[in-house]
């Protein structure tokens, strides 16, 4: 499908241009979505340069991406869209910037894309020429690849305050002072233990879901900032002649806001590591205490164990079997020998 933004007295107007239809006079902008051969070859025809396939978009070489034809400049970068089924995903945008108009291609259908074409349809001035819509279009992704690294970095925080809440008991002192006393030389302390939940295994499990959703979302952004970076290297090189004053500052705000934000994504991919280690470090925590509790109550049972076994050998001569003390006795070394260990691994902090 191509719409063609056309520019005439009134502002700025979309109108459809269907099969053998010819494109409009005052057309500064052509958006092929999904574009069919038939498509492709108009407005090749029209700029006098053979426009990308998708294949050829879809090539990952920088000299694939960033090239010219005369002075028709073809740029594509990947760009973060939402999928039909709900979850961002990256997706491609082709610019071919000739100096009489702006051809958009592009097979996916961003929500941004669809609002800064509403805005310019409302606001004409900000589509006067093909470079005002080229420059308002790469505000328009740097703009959304900032609020998904905002929306990330809300998630961490969140998910950081998860893995590294204070789960372990604790004491709470109050100190009350005695009435009447200036300098109290006597203070009551009021102890209040309070306990908290630790975290489960299914918890900690979510949370590793939840980072890993995160850092596969930060390495998408820094894939669409990486060549957002290079396209703005490119086209300052190449359609730089072409610009004004103005124009040059945009292109230039542009590219350090892009420069910022690889470098805040570069910082969230760390953060996002040091959250996946911490929580792989918390389930280990919780395992080394689950075989903790097996080793403390195999140790535990294995005294009142040998005690129960020595009695329980059935030989001749045993004196304390004829005794009648002997049952209790047994019985006290049982309960003795595993009361033992058990304060041994309290008096020194391993229970």
């Amino acid at each position: 499908m191509i719409t063609a933004y056309v520019r005439d007295a009134s502002g700025l107007t979309a109108q459809a241009v269907g099969p053998g239809d010819a494109i409009p006079p005052g057309t500064v902008w052509l958006d092929l979505l999904h574009p069919d051969e038939m498509e492709r070859l108009t407005v090749s025809n029209l700029l006098s340069a053979d426009l990308p396939t998708l294949e050829d978009i879809n090539e990952i070489e920088t000299s694939s991406r960033l090239y010219t034809e005369g002075e028709v400049a073809f740029m594509t970068t990947p760009v973060i869209v939402r999928s039909a089924t709900g979850p961002l995903e990256r997706g491609l945008l082709t610019f071919v910037l000739a100096p009489d108009r702006l051809v958009t291609i592009r097979y996916t259908e961003p929500l941004w894309f669809a609002i800064f074409a509403a805005r310019a349809l409302k606001q004409p001035e900000l589509v006067t020429c093909p470079i005002e819509a080229f420059l308002g279009l790469l505000e328009a992704v740097v703009d959304r690849a900032a609020d998904v690294l905002e929306r990330v970095t809300a998630d961490l925080d969140r998910l950081s305050h998860r893995v590294f809440a204070d789960h372990e008991d604790r004491t709470v002192e109050t100190l009350a002072i005695r009435d009447g006393a200036k300098a109290p030389r006597h203070q009551v302390v009021d102890r209040t233990h309070v306990r908290r939940r630790p975290p489960t295994t299914v918890s900690m499990r979510a949370v590793i879901t939840a980072v890993g959703r995160a850092g596969d979302l930060t390495q998408k952004v820094r894939d669409s900032l990486a060549g957002l970076e290079r396209l703005v290297a490119f086209a300052t090189t190449v359609t730089g002649p072409r610009m004004n004053k103005d124009q040059k500052s945009r292109l230039k705000t542009i590219g350090r806001d892009v420069h910022s934000l690889v470098e805040h994504a570069a910082f969230q991919a760390m953060q996002t590591n040091f959250l996946l280690d911490a929580t792989l470090g918390v389930i280990n925590i919780q395992q080394t205490n689950i075989i903790k509790i097996f080793s403390v109550a195999s140790v535990a049972f294995l005294p009142p164990t040998l005690v129960a076994s020595i009695y329980g050998m059935n030989f001749e001569h045993m004196p304390e079997l004829d005794w009648s003390f002997g049952y209790p006795l047994a019985l006290g070394l049982m309960v003795l020998s595993a009361v033992l260990p058990l304060w041994y691994f309290r008096k020194r902090g391993w229970l």
